[in-house]
C-alpha cells in the first residue's frame, strides 16, 4: 500500500518532520514493505524557514533582535546572496512559542523584533523578501514591525508620539510612510499567511484568535476597537480598505500592514505556496491514501490551514485523506469536512504537558492502526498482545 505523510508541526511538541517520521515509523512497525513518503509542511507559520531554506538555495543567517516581550534573542532567517532573496519566519522573533503560557499578554506583545529582521536583510541588499507569517504572540496589528521600518506615528496635531504597546495607538491620529517607502525602495514583499481570516468582525484576528493569545473573554470588545482602530489607520494611510484584505488578519494583523505600507507587496496563501513548491498534487494521484496532522483541528483548519486544503485536494482525486490532532475542536464539523476522518491522538486523559510529551508516541501508534484499518485486516496477536 502507497501511503504520503504530509505532517505540520505540533507547537510545543513536535516538528513537521518529527511529527512525520513518528508516523512513519507507526506503519513501517507493522508492515515494512509499505511505501511510504514523507514530506515536512508548513503554512507560513513554524517550520516555514526550513522548508524554504534548500529551494532557495539559501543560506541560514542569525541576528540579534527583540522577542514579543522586548528582550533580546538570536533570531535565524534565510539569504541567498546571489538572488538577493530573503526568507524570514515571523514565529523566530514573535513566535508564541518564544513565551511560557504564564508570559502572553496580548497588550504588551508586539512585532518589533519581525521588523529588524526585515532591516537586517535590507542592509544585505534584499530586492525580494518571503515574509512568512503564522504562530504568532502577538496581536498587534504589525504596528511593531512598521515602527521598527521607520513608520512616523503622528497625533491629531501631526507632532510624533511614543508607541510601544497596542493601547498607546488610541493616541495616534495618522500614519506617514515616507521613510519606510524610501527603505523599501524596489523591494518586493512576498506575504505567506497562514489563515484566511479578515483584520476585524466575527472572522477576524481578534475573536478568532485573540484567546490562543492570551486575550480574555471581558477583553474581546477592548481589543476589537483597538484593531479596528488601527485598521482605519491603515487605510487612510494606504488610501484602501484594508478590512476587505483576505488574510489580513493572520498573525495579529501583520499582512494588513504590510499591505497598507507598501504598494510591492503580495499575499499569497501559504498552504498552497508550499503545496505547490512541493508538487503535492502531482503526488496525491499515486497513493491509496493520505496522513496529514496538526496540533488542532477545528472549524479554522479549512479557513487556509495546510491540513485542511491537503484534505480538499485530495477529495478533489477522489483519494481517501486522515488527519491526526493531538486536540478536536469542539467546533469541528465532519460533514463540512473533507477529511475522510480525524482522529485525536491521545489514549487517555492527561495534562497538557503529558500530552505533548507522548505526541511522537501516540502519532506512532495510531498511524499504524490506520494503516492497518486501510488495508481492511486485523493486526497479529501474538503473546504479548496486539503488535
Amino acid at each position: 500500500m502507497r501511503v504520503l505523510i504530509l505532517p505540520n508541526p505540533f507547537k510545543n511538541a513536535l516538528s513537521a518532520e518529527a511529527a512525520g517520521h513518528a508516523m512513519k515509523e507507526g506503519i513501517l512497525t507493522y508492515d515494512p514493505n509499505a511505501q511510504v513518503e514523507m514530506i515536512p509542511m508548513a503554512d507560513g507559520g513554524d517550520g516555514s524557514l526550513k522548508l524554504l531554506i534548500e529551494p532557495f538555495g539559501a543560506d541560514l543567517m542569525t541576528s540579534a533582535v527583540l522577542d514579543p516581550l522586548g528582550r533580546t534573542i538570536d533570531a535565524q532567517w534565510g539569504f541567498n546572496v546571489e538572488t538577493r532573496t530573503a526568507i524570514i519566519e515571523l514565529s523566530e522573533a514573535s513566535g508564541i512559542r518564544l513565551l511560557k503560557s504564564n508570559e502572553r499578554d496580548p497588550f504588551k506583545a508586539h512585532t518589533f523584533g519581525t521588523g529588524e529582521l526585515i532591516n537586517e536583510a535590507l542592509v544585505q541588499g534584499a530586492q525580494t523578501i518571503y515574509l512568512t507569517v503564522g504562530g504568532s504572540a502577538t496581536l498587534d496589528g504589525g504596528f511593531g514591525i512598521l515602527k521598527a521600518l521607520g513608520t512616523d506615528f503622528l497625533d491629531k496635531s501631526g507632532h510624533a508620539v511614543a508607541v510601544h504597546q497596542l493601547t498607546d495607538l488610541r493616541t495616534v491620529a495618522a500614519l506617514k510612510f515616507d521613510r519606510l517607502r524610501i527603505n523599501l525602495h524596489q523591494v518586493n514583499i512576498k506575504v505567506l499567511v497562514d489563515v484566511e481570516n479578515t483584520l476585524c468582525g466575527n472572522e477576524g484576528a481578534v475573536r478568532i484568535y485573540g484567546p490562543q493569545k492570551g486575550v480574555q473573554s471581558h477583553q474581546i470588545e477592548v481589543f476589537e476597537d483597538l484593531i479596528e482602530h488601527w485598521g482605519n489607520l491603515l487605510s487612510a494611510a494606504s488610501n484602501q480598505n484594508i478590512f476587505e484584505l483576505v488574510g489580513g488578519g493572520a498573525s495579529g494583523g501583520v499582512p494588513a500592514a504590510m499591505a497598507a505600507c507598501h504598494t510591492q507587496v503580495i499575499l499569497h496563501p501559504g498552504a498552497s505556496f508550499f503545496i505547490n513548491l512541493l508538487k503535492i498534487p502531482e503526488k496525491i494521484l499515486d497513493v491509496d491514501f493520505i496522513l496529514t496532522c496538526e496540533g488542532e483541528i477545528d472549524n479554522q483548519t479549512s479557513y487556509g490551514k495546510g491540513p485542511g486544503i491537503i484534505a480538499k485536494l485530495a477529495h478533489d482525486q477522489k483519494v481517501a485523506c486522515i488527519g491526526l490532532c493531538g486536540q478536536l475542536g469542539a467546533d469541528y464539523d465532519a460533514k463540512k469536512s473533507f477529511f475522510h476522518a480525524v482522529f485525536p491522538i491521545n489514549k487517555r486523559l492527561l495534562s497538557p504537558a503529558l500530552a505533548m510529551e507522548q505526541t511522537a508516541s501516540n502519532l506512532r501508534y495510531l498511524a499504524g492502526q490506520i494503516y492497518a484499518l486501510m488495508l481492511l485486516k486485523p493486526p497479529e496477536v501474538g503473546d504479548e498482545g496486539i503488535t
